[in-house]
């Protein structure tokens, strides 16, 4: 990897934190800067539309690291409840290994933009979107119907995002938890 190359990644991963940890509009370009330890003079050079652009190209990476962690969670798993569990349980612990201060790495910027910010509130969408799809594969996979992996997807992406909300807030891994029983105990009612 090259000089201008290894600057733009060490932007993109020091702006994905910073807007999963504090939001998009609690982070100011100079706390990207010093972060990722680049000049000023990078940022717009990679970055030339400024805050908007790096807060879509962060967000567009941080989306795919998670849909490729649901699908390898998918791969990994022998049933639809062992491949859910993995999912909450490698949430709970990137939650705890943060100290509850790492939430999801597109809600926060997604709540606080989406309004007022087009590209900002697509780019958030089809994060979810993809997710959503990845989780509906899964289950597909391990035999629900194509509709009931739709309606369950939808489910299990708003009640982990829920539950991660909870926990983050309560300080606390138990809403992740209860949110395991109760995909679990959805998946045993739908016959998974």
């Amino acid at each position: 990897m090259g000089k201008a190359a290894d600057s733009k990644a060490k932007t993109l991963a020091a702006a994905a934190a910073l807007f999963r940890r504090q939001g998009y509009q609690g982070t100011a370009l100079q706390d990207i800067l010093a972060a990722a330890g680049s000049p000023r003079g990078s940022l717009y050079f990679h970055f030339p539309k400024g805050k908007e652009e790096i807060g879509c190209s962060a967000l567009t990476q941080s989306g795919e690291t998670v849909r490729k962690t649901i699908a390898q969670a998918a791969e990994s798993s022998e049933d639809a409840e062992a491949f859910l569990t993995r999912v909450i349980r490698g949430m709970a612990t990137d939650l705890e290994k943060s100290n509850y201060r790492d939430g999801c790495p597109i809600a926060t910027t997604a709540l606080e933009t989406s309004a007022q910010s087009e590209a900002l509130g697509a780019t958030s969408r089809t994060a979810f979107q993809k997710w959503e799809l990845e989780i509906k594969r899964g289950l597909f996979r391990f035999g629900l119907s194509a509709g009931d992996a739709d309606l369950v997807a939808t489910l299990v992406l708003s009640q982990l995002e829920g539950a991660l909300l909870l926990s983050r807030t309560y300080r606390s891994l138990e809403p992740l938890h209860r949110a395991e029983l109760a995909l679990k105990l959805l998946l045993r009612v739908r016959g998974a």
